[in-house]
């Protein structure tokens, strides 16, 4: 066993995220006392590592809004795969995490998944989606779980930076999703976030990540003006900053990837990368 999975293994850091999940529910339950549910919040959806959090953030601090940066119940004890077996109702999850749902802007891209629920009981909200490149997106989400890209089936050693909340990202078995491995199960989650998009474009506005990249001021006025947000306040200097950790962007898809699991995406996604513009190299 490695000393980073011993550590993860050992009796205190099991007491240290006991204590930390402790103090974020006591936290969102103070908070709770007195929030009330925003009746039409603009949500930013986008699947994990897509660039859903500088969005959201730099929206807000150019709008002047509240804003939400991730449901922290859900990171500490998820139960929204509950709402999909129908044991636990949307009502009920946002009652749960009231104090999030109460500012103008709510970004977590494990609600993604459930846009007809959420337009169904937010009838005036707005949504903006995010969605990066599949194999960008991806090769992010093993960076941040330090899974090399060309593992074929997960392990122990593999394991480690995998909490419950990840578990639920990586394993889509709960959303219907059917991969023979992580890689695949990924990359149907892409194609299941996307197709949210794709159902449902009279309603949702689209940021293509890589779109973004290429001017971020630009592209935060023209979403802040097509959401009917007036622009306030200059960004220019906080358009860089780093809102999550980084992946390694440099690395090519085939090194980080290898040929196996690369084509297993493009193959995944490959239908709904050719509606979005992404193309895939011959």
């Amino acid at each position: 066993m490695s000393a980073r999975a011993k550590k993860h293994n050992s009796p205190f850091h099991a007491a240290r995220m006991f204590f930390r999940k402790m103090a974020v529910n006591l936290m969102a339950d103070i908070k709770s006392l007195t929030a009330s549910v925003h009746p039409s919040p603009l949500f930013v959806l986008g699947n994990q590592k897509s660039g859903t959090t500088a969005v959201a953030a730099l929206l807000a601090e150019m709008s002047g809004l509240s804003v939400t940066l991730d449901l922290k119940k859900e990171w500490y004890h998820p139960v929204i795969d509950r709402i999909k077996t129908a044991d636990l109702s949307m009502a009920d999850f946002v009652r749960r995490n009231k104090a999030d749902f109460s500012r103008d802007i709510i970004k977590e891209p494990s609600l993604s998944v459930f846009y007809p629920e959420l337009a169904a009981h937010f009838p005036y909200a707005k949504f903006a989606m995010v969605i990066r490149d599949p194999r960008d997106n991806i090769r992010s989400i093993l960076n941040r779980l330090k899974i090399p890209g060309t593992v074929d089936d997960l392990r122990d050693e593999h394991e480690t930076e995998i909490t419950r909340a990840w578990e639920l990202i990586i394993n889509g078995r709960w959303l219907g999703l059917d991969g023979s491995n992580h890689i695949e199960m990924l990359a149907q989650r892409w194609n299941y976030i996307t197709d949210s998009y794709l159902d449902n474009a009279q309603s949702i506005l689209l940021l293509r990540y890589e779109t973004f990249l290429n001017d971020k001021v630009g592209e935060m006025t023209r979403l802040a003006q097509s959401l009917g947000l007036a622009p306030k306040y200059d960004i220019s200097h906080r358009v860089d900053f780093q809102f999550q950790p980084a992946g390694d962007r440099n690395v090519r898809w085939r090194d980080f990837f290898g040929p196996t699991n690369l084509a297993r995406i493009e193959r995944v996604c490959g239908e709904q990368m050719a509606k979005l513009g992404y193309e895939i190299e011959t």
